[in-house]
């Protein structure tokens, strides 16, 4: 019976490191040649294409994604009890084994594949991954790689891979456990393969191995990255909005399309004012992303077609807020990947107050309002030079704001309500966090507290009439504890603290460093309500005595920068 376990984890922010170079030699039990190669630079696709992410097993909340687009299969003929399944949850990865219930001849190996969806290319991503390849034989070792854009044992598809004896591909075994990129841009598929390979026919992996399998490859979780070129279209336009003298609450009907990852908002507006921003249809909670990658900036979804390639809209436009004559209706589609199009232009007429009619749903039109006075806010230098954007840490992320207030003519406008209004994330409605009134002088002065990465606004009076706007991108701080427990495990313990937290909550990372790079340690780890993070790692008997450096990472957020707490240094026990 095979015995495969794993870890399950979150996000991660690390690139995987190239292979290390092959220095160990086959003795005379095989004689297997090795790929030798570099690991490509990881990057955005270079293509125009919009993007967007496939999440499986797991989505970045840790709530469950299903695994459609992947498949299992066998070449050769595996070993007695050899398998493959593709069904997984953030409890219960997806895995392929060469099973030890018998021998394994050469060029027999089980696989995962996962094929992109009609339309998308896969052009990169991350899984979480365990490969090892223990089992060998006479001219023949086991073998656990990962390979794209096709299923072949060669520098051009392989790129990262595990053999018995001959390439230790982590800690100086043929074992992986981490976060692994996939090469950008290479489409075609994505496979994981656990075999035994040799150079003479009729040989096999016969000894060795491990936990049940002579190899064996797991994936926990993977957000795949793909593009696609297509872009929305509509047809069948019709309604009361688009017939001449549209009044009262008219409709707007059409039919959209894409072949690509589906339609997922409809937006409607009348004059350049939106009128209408919606899904038209959810596809049964597909067609609602679980994230956002933060490298690609790519909406994440669980589902191989998130949102539906054909839909039927029907918008219903107030006509009662808009004068009588023409007006311009815009209608834009976009799509899943962020593919936009506009697909209607057209003129339309209103008539809502000189015509009687039965169906007239309009009130009279107020008497027009006596226009605001206008004024120039002139900033004090300190708070001009904020103007050219502001990065601070969390506990200096506070400002006091000032400036005076001028009419027309130069003279100071004394008595005049100021505001300054805040967009947390930059994203969102903005809303007001401190008020103040001009002086006899015409100056003022605002206070904004502590926040997180925003958008900031200085108006007066009752709109936002000649704003000055700032850009503060805050840096959270992030303590770490690190504390020897014996036996080789470790407990971290820490604190993120920003306000707001966000939703979902943000991702701890702990790294130890590895020479001059930073390596992931455990599973990354989601802060509770307040801030504070706790996690316990074994790293078995191996690491006990050696002195280890480790901090924790916070990667960024629409809320906040990436935040590094200092470096802790540690010996296991």
């Amino acid at each position: 019976m095979l015995n495969i376990k794993t870890t399950t984890m979150g996000e991660t922010v690390h690139h995987l490191a190239s292979p290390r170079p092959i220095r160990a030699r086959l003795a005379t039990t095989a004689l297997v040649g090795v790929l030798a190669f570099t690991a490509a630079a990881v990057g955005a696709s270079s293509a125009q294409a919009g993007v967007w992410m496939r999440t499986s097993c797991m989505n970045p909340d840790q709530t469950p994604a299903p695994s459609d687009g992947w498949s299992g299969g066998s070449t050769g003929s595996p070993s007695f009890g050899s398998t493959n399944n593709t069904n997984c949850s953030p409890n219960s990865p997806m895995y392929a084994a060469l099973s030890m219930q018998g021998p394994a001849p050469t060029g027999a190996s089980e696989y995962l594949q996962y094929t992109p969806p009609e339309g998308s290319t896969l052009v990169g991503g991350s899984l979480l991954v365990a490969l090892a390849a223990q089992g060998y034989g006479y001219r023949a070792v086991a073998t656990a790689a990962m390979f794209t854009p096709a299923y072949q044992y060669d520098s051009s598809n392989v790129f990262l891979q595990c053999v018995a004896v001959l390439a230790a591909c982590q800690n100086d075994k043929p074992e992986y456990y981490g976060v692994v990129q996939v090469p950008p841009d290479r489409g075609g598929n994505l496979y994981l393969g656990a075999g035994c390979t040799g150079q003479v026919a009729g040989t096999a992996c016969t000894a060795g191995g491990a936990r049940g399998v002579w190899s064996s490859v797991v994936v926990s979780w993977a957000n795949l990255l793909l593009s696609s070129s297509s872009l929305p279209t509509a047809t069948n336009f019709a309604g009361s909005l688009l017939e001449p003298g549209a009044h009262g609450t008219s409709t707007l009907t059409f039919t959209a399309a894409d072949d690509g990852p589906g339609i997922f908002k409809a937006i409607v507006t009348v004059d350049g004012t939106e009128v209408y921003n919606a899904t038209p249809n959810t596809n049964t909670g597909k067609c609602v992303p679980v994230g956002s990658d933060p490298a690609s900036g790519a909406q994440m979804w669980q589902s191989q077609q998130p949102c539906p390639r054909s839909q039927s809209v029907v918008v219903p436009v107030s006509t009662t807020r808009l004068s009588d004559g023409e007006h311009e209706v815009k209608v834009t589609l976009r799509n899943a990947a962020g593919n936009v199009s506009t697909v209607l232009q057209q003129t339309i007429t209103t008539n809502n107050r000189t015509t009687v009619s039965a169906k007239l749903t309009s009130d009279a039109p107020a008497p027009p309002a006596a226009p605001e006075p206008q004024y120039a806010i002139v900033l004090d230098a300190a708070t001009q030079r904020l103007t050219r954007g502001v990065r601070r840490g969390w506990t200096r992320s506070a400002l006091t704001l000032a400036g005076t207030l001028r009419n027309g003519a130069g003279v100071p406008a004394p008595g005049v309500p100021v505001q300054l209004r805040a967009q947390d994330g930059r994203q969102g409605e903005a809303k007001i966090i401190a008020r103040s009134s001009t002086d006899a002088a015409g100056h003022f002065v605002l206070k904004a507290p502590r926040g997180p990465s925003r958008t900031l606004q200085i108006t007066y009076g009752s709109a936002s009439n000649d704003a000055i706007t700032i850009t503060q991108s805050v840096r959270p701080a992030v303590t770490l504890r690190v504390r020897p427990l014996g036996g080789g495990r470790l407990r971290f313990t820490g604190r993120l603290r920003i306000s707001p937290l966000g939703s979902p909550r943000p991702l701890i990372v702990i790294q130890a460093r590895n020479g001059r790079r930073w390596q992931a340690v455990g599973r990354n780890i989601r802060v509770n309500a307040t801030g504070r993070f706790s996690l316990t790692y074994s790293g078995g008997r191996a690491v006990i005595g050696g002195r280890y450096s480790f901090r924790a990472v916070a990667p960024a957020t629409r809320y906040f920068t990436t935040g590094i707490s200092p470096i802790r240094k540690t010996v296991a026990r």
